[in-house]
């Protein structure tokens, strides 16, 4: 008669289970649809988690090393003052770094523009009288001629049509802006909401967890997310180092060669670098635009410079920078851009190798007490 309950109890089970799966694959597209307006809701607040993560690491320096000494002080409120003027030398940091760069970029862009567009009449009425000189001689060439330049026409009539006549479009426009400006303040106060008591959080964080799950469960959980902080950070000091490192030897080999914007360039290329492998091409477009606007063929030599620095960087100091800062050998580095890459873009490559490492030590570890239990010595 048990046998028998039991055998109802899981068939029972397995029924429910195939009625909720049949459940979502017949509703997908609506439970897509849903889980992305929640993600557009919560969007403030997990941007805000993102930022206040990255800007954890400086405020942690200027509360360790710059504002320790309020420690020593006998007022509570000026002690209480180290958390708040952390937080403010970090923005002022981030901002300033931000602004530095921006003035010192968009007047070298600034000028290389301006110098473009004196040569555009010149390079217009050379392509004109080539363009000319051809036609005169080929009928079918002419007629190709006029066809393209018929369809210009109708194209730029059609986009100062939908310019002058296209209001619901601006409003929406105007809208998308104003709804970002507000997300973005509100993600600003809320990380520094999140800096400001972030204590407090995760105490109130751990005291939910321990209050509805097992503690053997909520133990191994917060060992997890320990573990992902520290592989976080570590990620991120190592991805800003490698910038760095990538940037600087950019400036030398573009110095050596005698390139144009040397400085300009580098900088330019160690903040792409930011983003993981590929970040250094996004900054090659730009710099070679730059550097054809002064020498044609120096920018096809710096393109094979940059390709040859890219080689060296993806696979002599990536691996060596980053995975050692994570705790992954070269290989592991690169299985772990390949996968984040292909499964999620630009964000799994950004994600991807912290959080391979994560599970890397996770199993590790696993491994490690399942060989001990085993008895087994390798």
């Amino acid at each position: 008669m048990k046998g028998l309950n039991k055998k109802f109890k899981e068939n029972i089970l397995l029924g429910t289970y195939l009625m909720i799966l049949y459940f979502v694959l017949s509703n997908i597209k609506l439970l897509i649809s849903t889980f992305g307006n929640i993600f557009g809701i919560l969007s403030p607040f997990i941007v805000a988690f993102a930022l206040a993560f990255v800007l954890n690491l400086p405020m942690m320096f200027f509360e360790n090393k710059v504002f320790k000494f309020l420690d020593k002080e006998k007022s509570s409120f000026v002690r209480n003052m180290k958390r708040p003027l952390s937080i403010l030398a970090t923005f002022i940091s981030v901002i300033g770094f931000i602004l530095a760069l921006a003035f010192f970029v968009i007047p070298e862009l600034v000028s290389s523009l301006s110098t473009l567009l004196e040569a555009v009449p010149d390079y217009i009425k050379s392509f004109e009288s080539l363009i000319n000189q051809y036609i005169s001689s080929t009928e079918i060439l002419e007629n190709l001629y006029n066809t393209l330049l018929n369809t210009w026409k109708e194209i730029l009539k059609f986009f100062a049509d939908f310019l002058t006549t296209s209001l619901t479009g601006i409003l929406n426009t105007t809208v998308t802006i104003t709804s970002g400006i507000v997300n973005f303040v509100l993600s600003l106060v809320l990380t520094i909401y999140m800096l400001s008591s972030k204590e407090t959080l995760i105490y109130q964080f751990k005291k939910f967890l321990y209050a509805f799950t097992p503690k053997s469960f909520a133990n191994k959980l917060i060992e997890i997310g320990d573990l992902s902080n520290i592989t976080f950070s570590k990620f991120i000091t190592g991805q800003c180092l490698e910038a760095f490192i990538l940037g600087a030897l950019c400036f030398i080999g573009m110095t050596i060669f005698s390139m144009p914007y040397a400085l300009l360039i580098s900088v330019l290329i160690g903040v792409t670098a930011l983003i993981p492998v590929f970040g250094a091409f996004i900054g090659t477009v730009p710099a070679v635009f730059l550097i054809l606007l002064i020498d044609p063929i120096k920018a096809l030599w710096f393109i094979v410079f940059i390709l040859c620095l890219q080689q060296f960087e993806g696979n002599v100091i990536y691996p060596k920078v980053v995975g050692s800062s994570v705790g992954l050998s070269a290989i592991w580095v690169m299985l772990a851009m390949l996968v984040g890459g292909s499964t999620l873009g630009l964000i799994g490559m950004l994600i991807g190798i912290p959080t391979f490492s994560v599970a890397y030590q996770l199993i590790k570890e696993y491994t490690n007490k399942r060989l001990v239990k085993k008895d087994i010595k390798l």
